[in-house]
């Protein structure tokens, strides 16, 4: 999407905007144990994973042996969103996507508050969102869920939704032309 975007930068205005999305709505705060399979780099789709994002410049060779329940981290995104336009978005789900993928972080709540911190935003503010939104996150999760999300990443565009799962740049350059060209939106340049 990123290589995509760049090849436009200059057609079209991007803002990248992160929404609340629970593969396990019910998983355990502590997370549930990851099947070994997934983890196993003899795995042809393990393999394959580590391969495409080397290919891209992303280690993916320390993932955790559970699947964290990601509650809280969408919470800590849902807070950055409601700050300065929601700017640092992007950059702060990438710093967790690198915390859990190269990492083998699973993103409890004081590595959250320490991302929260890295990008300047106060902790304590940050702590008090987390506590007091996540049942909202919840169900703003849900919403999207009833909306017919089913998997991620899914894609909107100008407030359409275009595709789901990963696509080559390609894929992306054609899906951003034809939103813009069919559902533009106004620039927020004056």
């Amino acid at each position: 999407m990123e290589l995509a975007m760049n090849s436009l930068k200059d057609k079209i205005e991007f803002r990248v905007r992160w929404e609340p999305f629970l593969l396990n709505p019910n998983a355990p705060a502590d997370g549930s144990p990851k099947p070994a399979t997934y983890t196993d780099p003899s795995n042809p789709r393990v393999a394959m994973l580590q391969k495409t994002g080397e290919a891209l410049g992303i280690e993916l060779y320390n993932q955790p042996k559970v699947f964290p329940s990601t509650l809280k981290a969408h919470t800590l995104l849902e807070f950055v969103k409601t700050k300065n336009g929601g700017e640092k978005q992007d950059d702060v789900a990438e710093r967790l996507f690198k915390k859990y993928f190269s990492e083998a972080d699973t993103l409890k709540e004081d590595s959250l508050l320490s991302v929260a911190k890295e990008f300047g935003f106060d902790e304590n503010e940050a702590k008090s969102f987390i506590d007091n939104q996540q049942e909202n996150v919840r169900q703003k999760a849900l919403m999207w869920s009833n909306k017919g999300i089913s998997g991620v990443p899914a894609f909107y565009m100008n407030g359409q939704k275009m595709f789901s799962g990963a696509q080559e740049p390609d894929a992306f350059k054609r899906m951003f032309e034809i939103a813009a060209e069919k559902f533009p939106l106004q620039s927020s340049k004056t």
